[in-house]
């Protein structure tokens, strides 16, 4: 079992979310946002997304877009649900981590799945052993960091930054 704390998603992390999904400003650029809404695009993988990075599943209709506080509150139930996977997740690999890595998990489940996450076998029992390094090492080494450079080097600041503790 591991020592999970986190049950909600806090202002600030859901401000991260944000940002690193495409925040308003940036999808009013893109074509994303409109009229006051947020409308239906392709992510990188070419999945359809809305709001902030939510993915679109089939029985899902967003013909009439999304308002601000409707995105805000779908983000929350997605949290919500990244939250118990990434829970799951430290449950089966023992770990026993601070909020600042359950909540690196969390994103990372909210961006790649939680069969995403799980892909990185390496890395989870690098966090189980509190070995930040090669935790590091392993996230350097991926498609992932590839894709993602920005974001996974904030995951990297919070590993670091752990790893002088």
């Amino acid at each position: 079992m591991s020592n999970w704390t986190l049950t909600t998603p806090s202002q600030e992390f859901l401000a991260r979310v944000k940002q690193n999904e495409g925040s308003k400003e940036f999808q009013q650029k893109k074509g994303y946002f409109k009229n006051g809404k947020f409308w239906v695009y392709e992510d990188s993988l070419g999945y359809p997304t809305i709001g902030y990075g939510h993915l679109v599943v089939p029985k899902e209709d967003f013909k009439n877009g999304l308002t601000e506080d409707q995105a805000h509150v779908l983000l929350i139930k997605d949290c919500g649900t990244a939250i118990s996977c990434a829970k799951a997740i430290a449950d089966q690999y023992k770990i026993n981590a601070p909020e600042e890595i359950q909540e690196m998990l969390v994103e990372m489940v909210f961006q790649l799945g939680k069969g995403g996450v799980l892909k990185f076998k390496k890395f989870l029992t690098a966090l189980a052993a509190n070995d930040y390094g090669k935790a590091i090492v392993e996230v350097k080494d991926s498609t992932w960091f590839k894709q993602t450079p920005n974001r996974v080097n904030g995951h990297i600041k919070v590993l670091n930054e752990q790893r002088g503790r």
